[in-house]
């Protein structure tokens, strides 16, 4: 584990060089300094006397371990667009995106294992069929399509839901139902697919022939030995899938008005807020190395072969 955490040092400086020189490469500098400025204000002088105030006249080196220095005290300083401190603004998103994304991927993988489970349980017969063509249909439709007829007949056609909106504390549950329920339902059929799979592998083994001339029933040799060995692949497929349940919150936080950190990052692309822009990327790269880490230490809690080495 210690091992594994000097690794994100690099995986931390590559991704804060990567976001650099996109940044003082590609030429966002002037942009940046564009939106700064008012319309009226948008001159040499002024733009010079900004990259001054700014430190962008400095050499790059130099700016870069500015940037360093941010990441490792997590001080952006100010949110352009939104005239508030940018860890403000990240400690206030964050926590609104994991209400709206983690319980709706924990019952998606809940439902996901228990209905690839009947599906491998009952392989090649009638219910196994009718639960991977649900699946297949399910991948078939857009997030977007599910979205929008979530709100025109679930919320507006038969007020189940509210349209719209949130609200802080209890009060957002009603507000978060719907975005849970189309999570699941378009996140639903590649799971199943997958688990699906991942168990069939399992039970075409030697070892499970065995289990059975021993006299093992199949419901034994289901939960004790088959779902057991195949947890590796499904555990690197689900915590994989943590880091990124912030981006996937995207298009239902916009659609439903939720202020989480996916549309911050939309509002700080179009509005080219680089302090807000430095900061998440910082987060999504901390989410991803951590719970890499987690999937390693899951590794060697489910199956004792395996060691960190």
């Amino acid at each position: 584990m210690i091992r594994r955490l000097l690794y994100f040092v690099p995986i931390l400086l590559g991704a804060a060089l990567i976001f650099f020189l996109i940044f003082n490469v590609v030429g966002g500098q002037d942009k940046y300094l564009y939106n700064l400025l008012p319309q009226k204000a948008r001159t040499f002088e002024q733009i010079e006397r900004y990259k001054h105030q700014y430190g962008l006249d400095r050499p790059l080196i130099v700016q870069y371990f500015e940037y360093v220095k941010q990441m490792v005290t997590f001080d952006f300083g100010r949110s352009q667009s939104r005239k508030l401190p940018v860890d403000r603004l990240i400690k206030r998103m964050v926590p609104v995106s994991a209400i709206l994304t983690f319980p709706a991927f924990i019952m998606e993988i809940a439902i996901s294992l228990i209905l690839a489970g009947l599906c491998a349980f009952f392989r090649g017969r009638t219910l196994d069929k009718f639960l991977t063509i649900l699946s297949v249909l399910g991948m078939s439709v857009p997030m977007l399509v599910l979205i929008m007829l979530g709100q025109y007949i679930l919320a507006y056609k038969l007020n189940l839901f509210p349209i719209s909106g949130w609200q802080k504390g209890f009060g957002a549950i009603q507000y978060l139902i719907l975005p849970w329920i189309l999570w699941v339902t378009v996140s639903i059929g590649y799971d199943i697919r997958f688990f699906r799979t991942a168990l069939l592998e399992e039970i075409n083994k030697d070892y499970v022939r065995t289990s059975k001339a021993k006299g093992m029933s199949e419901t034994q040799i289901m939960f004790r030995h088959v779902l057991m060995n195949a947890m590796i692949p499904i555990l690197s497929y689900v915590v994989i899938q943590i880091p990124f349940l912030l981006t996937g919150s995207i298009m239902l936080e916009r659609f439903f008005s939720i202020p989480g950190i996916g549309s911050l990052m939309v509002d700080s692309i179009f509005n080219y807020d680089l302090p807000v822009l430095k900061a998440i990327v910082l987060v999504y790269t901390l989410f991803f190395v951590v719970f890499s880490l987690v999937t390693d230490v899951l590794y060697a809690l489910v199956d004792p072969r395996i060691r960190l080495s």
